[in-house]
């Protein structure tokens, strides 16, 4: 899997090598061009009205109902329960697709099923899939609701808002996001990179790379990598410490009605906090995990299981030292070699199977919050202007 996107948002993938640019071909521009005959203007002129539009238009923006090539059903009972499931499907989720009752089964079925997905994924924000279940003679529609998160690796930089604590101006602000962060570190469960985690591992071992062969490398690059390795130990165990610290989670809500912005900066930091304050309080102890696939897991009873083959939550969510240079650009080359070699990816999902019982109220409505919340959290932390000249951590 190739988890590439902008170094701007909330994540960025293995660089890809650039070819060099080939050498331009100069040519020689003639000392006088050829005269050429000007092409004349014919006569004809076009119609005052011109015909309808293309055909092709019209065809494109016409849905077809779903064709269903199999011989029809005469069970009857079959029927009364798929109908019977969905109507219930279409109560719960308050849809009112096309009625399909009076078309021939199972063609109904697939149109009935077409319609409905349709509906529903124009008007959740999650991803729902339907499917008919048989069991011992019963058949029921099952929904699966799934947060898709794409491609993106939500990795939250910690040394940006460091900096940014170091700055008198922008204090307050980074104090408000520090309350974010310590929210997703002790109730989200996001984990960090100097833990004992999934990032710290591949941090380990570009760390090892590099020290463990200092002859290997040119002596100005080398004490640029240490500095940078130590950097994002000396100050990721600085920024754990204030996170750990209870008091800017206790204190969230009461800085955030106080604070008032200065600047466009401000404004912004207080924009994202007060999104993740409601999300907290909607929802006061939801952890990331909540919903995980379990089906995407390899089974570990069996002796053969390779825990390798799917990507799970916590490696691509959690906290990083930055998303910019030469450490980084390694860390996130060993991620996505390691991603490459997966088979599946862990993602929210909820599961309803529409037989008759009571439906509870468990929705994906939190993990549709978060996700696209740690990503505007990323693309500010992420654009912080901030003097990337730094001092950092004598070799």
């Amino acid at each position: 899997m190739d988890y590439a996107t902008n170094n701007s948002g909330a994540v960025t993938a293995a660089p890809k090598q650039k070819a060099k640019a080939a050498a331009q071909k100069h040519s020689r521009v003639p000392d006088r061009l050829a005269a050429q005959e000007r092409h004349r203007r014919g006569a004809c002129r076009p119609p005052d009205f011109s015909p309808c539009g293309a055909a092709a238009y019209g065809f494109l923006k016409t849905r077809f109902l779903p064709h269903h090539t199999g011989q029809g059903i005469t069970d009857s009972r079959e029927k009364e329960h798929f109908y019977y499931s969905y109507g219930l499907l279409c109560k719960h989720y308050s849809i009112n697709p096309v009625d399909t009752t009076g078309f021939a089964y199972p063609y109904g079925r697939e149109v009935a099923l077409h319609e409905a997905a349709r509906l529903l994924n124009e008007k959740y924000s999650q991803h729902i899939g339907l499917e008919l279940l048989e069991d011992n003679g019963n058949f029921v529609v099952e929904a699966t609701e799934t947060c898709y998160t794409g491609r993106t690796l939500f990795y939250i930089p910690v040394l940006p808002l460091h900096y940014m604590m170091q700055d008198k101006k922008h204090r307050k602000g980074a104090r408000l996001l520090l309350c974010v962060f310590s929210y997703l570190f002790h109730t989200v469960n996001i984990p960090y990179y100097t833990e004992d985690s999934f990032l710290y591992w591949h941090y380990e071992m570009v760390s090892e790379w590099v020290q463990n062969d200092p002859d290997d490398w040119e002596q100005k690059d080398y004490y640029d990598y240490v500095s940078q390795l130590r950097a994002a130990q000396h100050y990721g165990e600085t920024m754990l410490r204030r996170i750990w610290n209870t008091l800017h989670f206790d204190h969230f809500g009461e800085w955030l009605t106080a604070f008032k912005p200065i600047d466009d900066l401000d404004k912004e930091c207080h924009r994202i906090a007060q999104k993740f304050y409601q999300l907290w309080q909607y929802y006061p102890e939801t952890s990331i995990y909540e919903h995980a696939d379990k089906n995407c897991l390899p089974d570990y009873e069996n002796d053969d299981f390779d825990d390798d083959e799917c990507i799970t939550m916590e490696k691509y969510v959690g906290f990083v030292a930055s998303t910019d240079g030469w450490l980084y650009e390694n860390v996130q080359q060993s991620v996505n070699g390691f991603f490459s070699e997966s088979l599946s990816k862990q993602e929210p999902v909820l599961k309803r199977f529409f037989d008759g019982q009571p439906q509870d109220n468990d929705t994906l409505d939190f993990e549709c919050r978060l996700f696209p919340l740690l990503n505007e959290l990323c693309y500010l932390l992420n654009n912080y202007d901030y003097d990337t000249k730094r001092p950092t951590i004598p070799a």
